[in-house]
């Protein structure tokens, strides 16, 4: 008997001290400080004006230096167009509401949820690849092709080199010009091919 109540008192203080070093190991419950109206109007007009400026820049097809560039994403430029137009109006009639002198926090929040749908279609539409490096090196490579005439003099070249660069020009305005091109590394290859072509069309020429 004595046995048993030594087994149960042993029981029982461990049962006691897991109690406790349960307590004192617990995780901390996660407080959540609330915002004050002035907060949440500045974060979401940060946040709009951002988007808004993001989304205008970005066009179909672009390789300008003011530009954005992108590739569309499994999207038709017109599909592309209408997804873009859809994102703006929800962004616009968002900011013209957090103008609003009398806008609640209930209002903010919901407006967020409402960018949600189409601003995840937007930036599922679109693949951003940097095409101006490419763009750049065709418009050189069209300005030097132009500069050398077919001949037998100095500074000519035969016919068959000029016809080889021409034709490696119009492979990398292809490449520069396709939807399809969504990859750096696309653009990085369409690069080194034409500087290829151009050093050997360099080396064609007479000296």
């Amino acid at each position: 008997m004595k046995y048993i109540e030594k087994i149960s008192l042993l029981f029982l203080l461990t049962f006691i001290s897991g109690i406790g070093f349960y307590s004192c190991t617990k995780d901390q419950e996660t407080v959540i400080t609330p915002k004050s109206l002035g907060q949440y109007l500045d974060e979401q007009v940060t946040f709009v004006n951002s988007e808004l400026g993001y989304t205008r820049s970005i066009i179909a097809v672009g390789y300008n230096v003011s530009e954005y560039s992108v590739s569309l994403n499994a999207v038709s430029a017109t599909a592309f167009t209408k997804i873009k137009l859809a994102y703006l109006t929800a962004l616009k009639t968002d900011s013209v509401l957090l103008v609003s002198p009398t806008v609640t926090i209930p209002q903010i929040v919901a407006g967020n949820q409402t960018l949600g749908a189409s601003g995840k279609a937007f930036r599922g539409a679109i693949n951003l690849c940097d095409k101006r490096p490419l763009n750049n090196a065709a418009v050189d490579a069209t300005a030097l092709n132009a500069s050398v005439l077919v001949g037998s003099a100095t500074g000519n070249v035969p016919a068959d080199a000029k016809t080889t660069f021409t034709a490696a020009i119009k492979a990398a305005t292809t490449t520069r010009d396709a939807s399809t091109t969504i990859l750096d590394r696309q653009i990085s290859e369409a690069i080194d091919k034409l500087k290829a072509a151009t050093a050997t069309f360099n080396a064609a020429i007479i000296k």
